[in-house]
């Protein structure tokens, strides 16, 4: 987890949630769009209606893996329970998108009863049970 980034994504997710609730206009949210603008380094978050939730600048970081940051941080808030507010409707999910909208990677997708995080832990459980499966059926 990168320490400096995590901390700043946490509090821009909840400032985003904080500020959608605050509006005069907010009624439901199924979808979070953000956008990584390369050119000033910034991430905007926009609700399903294309309206700016936030906007937080990220340090220069050559290292920095942000769709994995992302990943850690909105499962974490899932955790939390963060995503439980009476405006979200289900399923919800949050996307990295290009500035066209185009989404370039579901980061995270909860319904009722299914919880999908592309996080590595995932991943090895996933592939422990295919390894688990294919035993089973020799």
């Amino acid at each position: 987890m990168n320490k400096i980034l995590s901390p700043i994504l946490e509090i821009a997710i909840k400032e985003s949630l904080a500020n959608y609730e605050s509006r005069e206009d907010s009624n439901s949210l199924e979808d979070m769009y953000l956008y990584h603008d390369n050119e000033d380094n910034s991430l905007v978050i926009y609700d399903d209606n294309d309206h700016v939730l936030n906007r937080v600048q990220l340090p220069d970081d050559p290292f920095n893996n942000l769709s994995h940051s992302l990943r850690q941080v909105l499962h974490q808030a899932g955790k939390e329970r963060l995503f439980e507010k009476e405006y979200i409707i289900k399923p919800f999910t949050v996307s990295l998108v290009d500035k066209n909208f185009d989404v370039l990677e579901e980061l995270y997708f909860v319904d009722d009863n299914t919880i999908k995080s592309d996080d590595l832990n995932w991943r090895k459980i996933e592939k422990e049970l295919d390894e688990f499966l294919e035993k089973l059926l020799q």
